[in-house]
């Protein structure tokens, strides 16, 4: 009898006989598949980024809202299944609002990671309660200094300098550690990312991304970017997709040419 018709997957309370959980092992690979999230640490401040959902009947974006400010110095950015990151980002609220009614501050940094990771790694341990479908990246001010936590669906979370969850991730590991520079501002950083993105992403279209940042001149997470500095981001991009196309172009020109000969 095969692990899972043995009913091995039925709950988190129960191990296969290889020590494998069934259920947290479906949800990595739902949550592969996901909208790609992305965080990053910049010289002045911390960018977030969010793939929006493409209807594929009439293959537009639209906008599903993967980006939640928890209070004015911290906001995360969550892929997954949106009822889960909702029902968790719900309750964090909540802890917040009895944090500041207790000790007149909000949550940030270390404190705030890690009670979002506590709630996640409890539903984990209970066969009563169901593991969350997501897993987010986490941009809090704390001390003055900018912080980025990742957190995934086991409640595993780690403090990081640039982080990227969901579909495509694996081709922006890389990237992300070399041409993402911390001396670097958010704009720049937001121009290098999207140029690494346009050579994953053939069809990448100016609304296919959500963007969030906190910096010196943009002091608060509520406050939605400019839209000269999209426009600007934008103009760069298509400037850098003609580039690569043409190269690609140049290529197949070259290849055609050799096979001839």
């Amino acid at each position: 009898m095969s692990s899972i018709k043995g009913g091995y997957d039925l709950s988190t309370a129960i191990y296969s006989p290889e020590g494998r959980i069934f259920q947290l092992e479906y949800i990595s690979k739902f949550i592969k598949n996901s909208p790609l999230i992305i965080g990053i640490i910049s010289s002045d401040g911390i960018l977030l980024l969010a793939e929006n959902s493409k209807d594929l009947t009439i293959g537009k974006y639209f906008n599903t809202k993967k980006i939640f400010y928890i209070n004015s110095k911290s906001a995360l950015a969550a892929t997954g299944q949106p009822g889960d990151y909702t029902r968790l980002i719900e309750r964090i609220k909540f802890e917040d609002k009895t944090y500041v009614q207790n000790f007149s501050e909000s949550l940030t940094g270390n404190l705030l990671s890690s009670r979002l990771a506590e709630i996640v790694h409890l539903h984990t341990l209970y066969w009563h309660l169901r593991p969350f479908a997501c897993s987010i990246i986490l941009g809090t001010i704390s001390s003055f200094l900018p912080n980025l936590f990742s957190i995934l669906s086991t409640g595993f979370f780690t403090k990081c300098t640039a982080s990227a969850i969901g579909r495509n991730s694996k081709f922006l590991k890389n990237p992300l550690s070399t041409s993402i520079n911390l001396k670097k501002s958010c704009r720049q950083n937001l121009i290098s990312i999207s140029m690494h993105l346009i050579k994953i992403q053939k069809n990448f279209e100016p609304e296919s991304f959500e963007v969030l940042w906190f910096t010196k001149d943009h002091p608060t997470f509520k406050n939605p970017i400019s839209f000269n500095i999209k426009k600007e981001t934008y103009r760069k991009n298509k400037l850098f997709l003609k580039k690569v196309l043409d190269e690609e172009e140049k290529m197949k020109a070259f290849e055609l040419s050799f096979l001839i000969r």
